[in-house]
């Protein structure tokens, strides 16, 4: 026989001795009762109940806030940004008259 034949026979021959010691290791674990190493058992007991639709009604409720009160806080809001942007338009407009004022020669 060639050399290569040889060594694949050694390389079956090896893969079949731990092939049958694991065999002998998942007999073992089985004859116990417990689960191959290394897996899990799937966990026994209640299964988590579901979220009740009361629960989320009661956390949105604390969190809510009156129609009523959103409405005047964007009113608010809006003249609030009106106010600020004819301030900085009153200001850009301030500004270029002086620049163009003091660029004029007298």
């Amino acid at each position: 026989m060639s050399e290569r034949s040889e060594e694949l026979r050694r390389q079956r021959d090896a893969l079949l001795e731990q092939l049958a010691r694991i065999e002998r290791e998942l007999g073992a674990e089985e004859r116990r009762g417990l689960p191959p190493s290394g897996i899990e058992p799937p966990p026994q007991g209640r299964h988590p109940e579901p979220a009740d639709d009361r629960d989320a009604e009661a956390i949105l409720a604390e969190y809510r806030e009156p129609a009523g009160s959103i409405a005047s806080n964007t009113k608010f809001g809006c003249v609030l940004y009106f106010i600020l942007a004819m301030g900085l338009l009153a200001l850009a407009v301030a500004a270029f008259y002086l620049f163009s004022r003091a660029s004029r020669p007298h």
